[in-house]
């Protein structure tokens, strides 16, 4: 398994998810490029790289800007120095201690999100009366999941980007390997926002039950 078979799968993941998840359930029957089965968790270690490389790379950008900046304060002859200084940019460190932890903790969140989307997986792909391994389906979705990692790599809507392409590629997901309707697809990717609700909404009534 070399690394450019890796990269090139990745990317197949990420612009052909819809045939990368025909050719994970019928590979026997697959015609084309045939990309690189991943686990969930090789995934998880492949999308690893593009974040801690998108952290590197928005430190260098910050710093950048910082400097064009400060270049252009001292070559003006405004006195600035009496509202900005210079020396104390509270916001570079912040981002800086983010891109850090975001590296860092990028694995333990990435361990905790397979797990959660393998049992919400896993329900509904049971309720569905799914044929097959429900667990190798859930990898494979999540697996392909993944792949919008590569998005962080794009400079300020980089962010955006992923979430939006993580979306779609779950969709194509559970299009595919659970044979979900595009309405249950939907809510089944809707299904972390609604557990997130009602476990506000009863944390709220509870506080207002004993206040």
């Amino acid at each position: 398994m070399g690394l450019l078979n890796i990269f090139y799968s990745y990317i197949h993941y990420l612009i052909h998810p819809f045939k990368t998840h025909e050719f994970l359930v019928h590979p026997d029957r697959y015609e084309g490029f045939k990309p690189v089965q991943l686990s969930a968790y090789e995934s998880l270690t492949t999308s690893w790289v593009f974040v801690i490389i998108s952290g590197i790379f928005r430190v260098i950008m910050l710093n950048f800007i910082i400097l064009l900046f400060v270049d252009m304060l001292e070559d003006s002859s405004f006195n600035y120095s009496q509202y900005i200084d210079i020396k104390e940019f509270p916001t570079f460190y912040f981002i800086i201690l983010s891109s850090i932890l975001d590296i860092i903790f990028y694995p333990l969140f990435g361990i905790i999100i397979i797990q959660f989307w393998e049992v919400i997986i896993k329900f509904y792909g049971t309720l569905l009366g799914t044929t097959g391994d429900l667990s190798e389906k859930a990898q494979n979705i999540i697996s392909v999941y993944f792949s919008s990692s590569i998005l962080t790599l794009i400079p300020v809507f980089g962010a955006t980007a992923q979430s939006l392409a993580s979306m779609i590629l779950m969709y194509a997901g559970l299009r595919k390997q659970l044979n979900a309707s595009p309405v249950l697809s939907i809510c089944i990717i809707l299904t972390p926002f609604v557990l997130l609700l009602g476990l506000l909404s009863i944390l709220l009534l509870m506080i207002l039950v004993f206040l």
